[in-house]
């Protein structure tokens, strides 16, 4: 008998299928996710809180006298630069609403 050489078996080498490439395209909704009713809402009544704030640390800052009129200098002008701040953010959220449309 001849002995022949053995057949090996030849191992098949699993298949990996590759992810198809998606792009991140900004979708439609970036744009709501921007602007927002709740975040015009918020801006808003902080613009009106810290508003109210300052014109009542302005008042009492002329209408006070003596250990307190310092205090209330220093707070009108912290309540000011606050207040500027929320209104420049509704700014720039009435600016992204008319882009939007």
């Amino acid at each position: 008998m001849v002995r022949g050489k053995k057949k090996r078996m030849v191992k098949r080498r699993a298949t990996v299928k590759s992810k198809s490439s998606v792009k991140n395209e900004p979708s439609m909704s970036y744009g709501k996710r921007i602007f927002s009713r709740f975040k015009l809402r918020v801006v808003v009544r902080n613009l009106v809180l810290f508003a109210l704030l300052f014109v009542l640390s302005y008042i009492l800052s002329l209408v006070c006298n003596g250990v307190f009129v310092d205090m209330f200098n220093f707070l009108w002008i912290i309540f000011a630069f606050i207040s500027i701040a929320f209104f420049i953010a509704l700014l720039v959220l009435l600016f992204l609403k008319a882009i939007k449309k």
